[in-house]
């Protein structure tokens, strides 16, 4: 099989390769309308160009069920691969010679959906182990040119099994509001420009993934610049030019499965760790299904989730179980609507139709909002609103890397061998890195402890920490007086008017300056509820991938005691 994942896209739209180079954080003169300078992946239905995409329309499902593909393609006979990720992966289905056709795609497919036909239909065969399997669809020409492009399915465990492994949760949700298949999603869209931005409020489900949200070649390089920044060295975002320049989605770097997610389980899965694969969306569907397990994990760039996702967390922990969360920026809610298929996010809850109803507490925007009234701190401890940036771009871009150890004697570090003022996972692993989670805190005799001024429980114990900022610093078109004379950088919405940042809100916090932390608490809310443990960094997983002792010696504990007897806080 021809591998084309190192190589540039035969297109994606007008040819990426010859357009104009977007360089992140450059001036005005740099930028012009997004539309001609970083094309949305979508059809261009033109015969003399070989493409092709897919989608189902669920992300999960149990052996036996039948999916359902829905293709478009400009060559009537195209191949399917499905292989199940792993240490080792497995390719357990491929056919080539099926079916399918150009089909007309909405203009704004990426809110109204595709509406492609079924090109193929596939019954999970009983053999199929739960995990996470990527689909990649291929078309090939005469002069042997190749196109194919990605997707996924998560094939969670049969009804019957036991629960006696761990629940890990795909994130399917984050993953929604990164997608600009089509035209745009929670960030951009047509219609803004690379320097003032206009989110779409509402994506469809009904779409293929934009390229590199499930398959990277080896070595694409993440959001954070682990390299040593020289004096004076404008920081770097490296992920943005080599997505532009190789023709994948401007947001890869986000929330990638394989940046992510694929690191977490190649590692526990070579450890001999039991998964049980879910989606996020499962959770959504079926707010009990974790009441089973000891213990559920979540890792990576965690950043969006709907009430009855959070409720999941909830419902196991108030039925005993345990919550490992290897990842950060938890801030926001969202909701689904249109039967599930439409992803609502509005960055500005002044334009949701739910603010001031009854249903505001559905208000698809931060957590920590009054009219929201649930703090993610009430379930995690930690919350993306406490700084979220570390070692990206011009945000603490000469920090360790890594977390600062306090309390060397919690339960997660023991047999560690670690010292008070030991950093965890530091250069060149930069565990502590990309967007992070923290709580208000203050120091007492050398000791981290929360104030609770954000909700934050008494009870949490803060293990480790590194520091973070809201925005980056900028050296290079500002000066330090005017960044230090203004608590936050207003985002500037496509039609001139500032979009409100949360510390504008009565009641909720949201500091230029702060730190991201490892930490821990027993609910302690209702009788026999469970342990929450919180590593607040997306970029935990690649001190696993790199087989960081310490950073793999605190997993597996943390994995193990959750697992077991409830572990006891630390006097």
């Amino acid at each position: 099989m021809t591998d084309t994942g190192n190589a540039a896209p035969l297109h994606d739209g007008p040819s990426i390769l010859n357009q104009p180079r977007v360089i992140p954080g450059a001036g005005p003169a740099a930028h012009s309308d997004s539309r001609h300078d970083w094309p949305y992946e979508k059809p261009l239905n033109d015969p003399a160009i070989a493409e092709i995409w897919t989608y189902t329309p669920r992300y999960s499902y149990r052996a036996g069920e039948t999916i359902d593909f829905h293709v478009h393609s400009t060559r009537p006979s195209f191949e399917i691969e499905i292989t199940r990720e792993g240490p080792r992966p497995e390719l357990v289905f491929a056919q080539a010679g099926l079916s399918a056709q150009a089909v007309a795609t909405p203009e704004n497919a990426h809110v109204l959906g595709c509406n492609w036909p079924v090109a193929f239909q596939l019954q999970v065969p009983e053999s199929w182990r739960t995990g996470f399997y990527v689909v990649v669809v291929r078309v090939r020409d005469e002069d042997g040119a190749v196109f194919e492009r990605e997707h996924f399915v998560v094939i969670n465990p049969p009804l019957s099994a036991p629960r006696s492994g761990i629940a890990f949760i795909v994130g399917t949700c984050t993953m929604n509001a990164y997608n600009d298949w089509g035209g745009g999603n929670s960030y951009h869209g047509e219609g803004g420009t690379p320097r003032f931005k206009k989110p779409c409020p509402r994506t469809s489900l009904l779409r293929p993934w934009s390229r590199g949200l499930v398959k990277l070649p080896v070595g694409a390089p993440r959001p954070v610049s682990r390299e040593e920044l020289r004096p004076f060295a404008p920081p770097l975002l490296p992920a943005h030019p080599y997505a532009h320049h190789f023709g994948y989605a401007r947001d890869y770097g986000d929330a990638s499965w394989a940046l992510y997610g694929k690191l977490f389980i190649e590692w526990a899965e070579a450890a001999g760790i039991s998964l049980d694969y879910f989606t996020q969306h499962d959770l959504h569907n079926d707010p009990q299904l974790l009441v089973p397990y000891r213990v559920s994990v979540a890792v990576g760039h965690e950043e969006y989730s709907s009430r009855p996702m959070r409720e999941a967390i909830e419902h196991q922990l108030g039925a005993g179980g345990n919550h490992a969360r290897f990842a950060g920026n938890n801030i926001w809610q969202v909701r689904y609507e249109d039967g599930g298929t439409t992803f609502v996010n509005h960055k500005d809850e002044n334009d949701d139709p739910l603010l001031g109803t009854d249903q505001q507490h559905l208000l698809s925007n931060a957590w920590d909002l009054p009219e929201v009234g649930w703090p993610v701190t009430h379930t995690f401890g930690l919350t993306g609103t406490a700084a979220i940036h570390a070692m990206y771009g011009g945000a603490a871009p000469r920090a360790s890397g890594g977390f600062t150890v306090y309390r060397p004697w919690h339960w997660s570090l023991e047999g560690s061998d670690l010292y008070y003022g030991d950093v965890i996972g530091g250069r060149p692993d930069c565990v502590a890195a990309y967007e992070i989670d923290g709580c208000d805190y203050t120091i007492r005799d050398g000791l981290p402890y929360p104030t609770g001024r954000d909700g934050a429980p008494a009870n949490l114990e803060i293990v480790a920490m590194a520091p973070a900022l809201l925005h980056e610093e900028d050296h290079h078109s500002a000066t330090m007086a005017n960044q230090m004379n203004s608590v936050s950088t207003p985002v500037i919405k496509g039609d001139g008017r500032t979009l409100p940042h949360l510390e504008e809100h009565e009641g909720v916090r949201h500091p230029r300056f702060g730190a991201g932390m490892i930490a821990s608490h027993n609910r302690g809310i209702g009788p026999g509820d469970g342990t929450m443990y919180v590593v607040g960094a997306s970029d935990w997983v690649v001190g696993l991938q790199n087989r960081n002792w310490f950073v793999e010696r605190i997993t597996r504990t943390v994995l193990d005691r959750l697992s077991g007897p409830r572990p006891m806080a630390a006097g």
